[in-house]
C-alpha cells in the first residue's frame, strides 16, 4: 500500500474515545442505521472508514479534530438482529480538508495523508528504555484498576502492545487526541509515557492549559 493509492474523500466515523492508531486494531459494533449505511458504501468502494474524534468547540471543522486515522475493514461479520461486527486495522493518519455535501447519512471528509507518509513504512521502535516504559504502564494501570496478563505483556510485540494501550488506558479525549497527533509514530510511545507519568500530578488538558 502507497499513499497514492488512498482514496481522498473517506467516509467517517466520528466517535469519542475510540482511538485508532496506524499499525493498530479497533473492533467495533455497528448499529446505527446511518453508520449501516456508511459500512455496506465502505464495503462497496474501498473497504476504508475514518476515525475521528469530536470537538464541539471547533467551528471550522464542523465540530471535528483536525486530525483522524484511516482504517481498512480487515474482519466484517453480520449479527443476525442487524448489527455488524467489523474490525478496523489502522493504515495511516489524516488531516481534515473539508467536509464533502452528501445526501447520504454519513458524512465524508476529503482528507490529506501528507503530513503522516511515513505512517506507512514505520514502525513503533523508540529509544525509550522497555523496563522504564513496562514499570510505568504497570503503575499507571494498577492506579486504574485495571488487571492484565503481565506474563503475556512482558513478551508481546512492541507494535501490538503500543497499539492495544493506547486504546484501552482510559485517557481522556484530549489525551487521545495528543497520542494521534504525535508527529512521528516513534514520538507515540513518549508521548504515552508522559502521560502515565503525568497522570501523578494532574491531566493533559491540565499541563496544557
Amino acid at each position: 500500500m502507497n499513499i497514492e493509492s488512498l482514496p481522498l474523500v473517506i467516509p467517517i466515523f466520528p466517535l469519542d474515545g475510540a482511538l485508532l492508531l496506524p499499525k493498530g486494531n479497533l473492533p467495533l459494533n455497528i448499529f446505527e442505521p446511518r453508520y449501516i449505511q456508511m459500512l455496506d458504501y465502505s464495503m462497496k468502494n474501498e473497504k476504508m472508514i475514518g476515525m475521528i474524534q469530536i470537538n464541539q468547540k471547533s467551528k471550522k471543522t464542523n465540530g471535528l479534530y483536525t486530525t483522524g486515522c484511516l482504517g481498512k475493514i480487515t474482519q466484517y461479520n453480520e449479527t443476525d438482529d442487524g448489527r455488524y461486527m467489523i474490525n478496523l486495522s489502522g493504515v495511516i493518519r489524516f488531516h481534515f480538508v473539508k467536509e464533502e455535501k452528501t445526501n447520504e447519512k454519513f458524512r465524508k471528509l476529503t482528507v490529506d495523508y501528507s503530513a503522516f507518509k511515513n505512517d506507512i513504512t514505520s514502525n513503533f521502535k523508540t529509544t525509550i528504555d522497555n523496563k522504564e516504559f513496562l514499570n510505568e504502564v504497570k503503575n499507571y494501570l494498577a492506579k486504574n484498576d485495571i488487571k492484565v496478563n503481565w506474563s503475556a505483556i512482558d513478551n508481546i510485540d512492541q507494535t501490538v502492545l503500543i497499539t492495544s494501550l493506547a486504546s484501552i488506558c482510559p485517557f481522556s479525549i484530549a489525551e487521545k487526541q495528543m497520542i494521534l497527533e504525535s508527529p512521528d509514530i516513534k514520538t507515540i510511545p513518549e508521548r504515552m509515557l508522559s502521560l502515565f507519568k503525568m497522570s501523578y500530578t494532574g491531566t493533559a488538558e491540565e499541563r496544557i492549559n
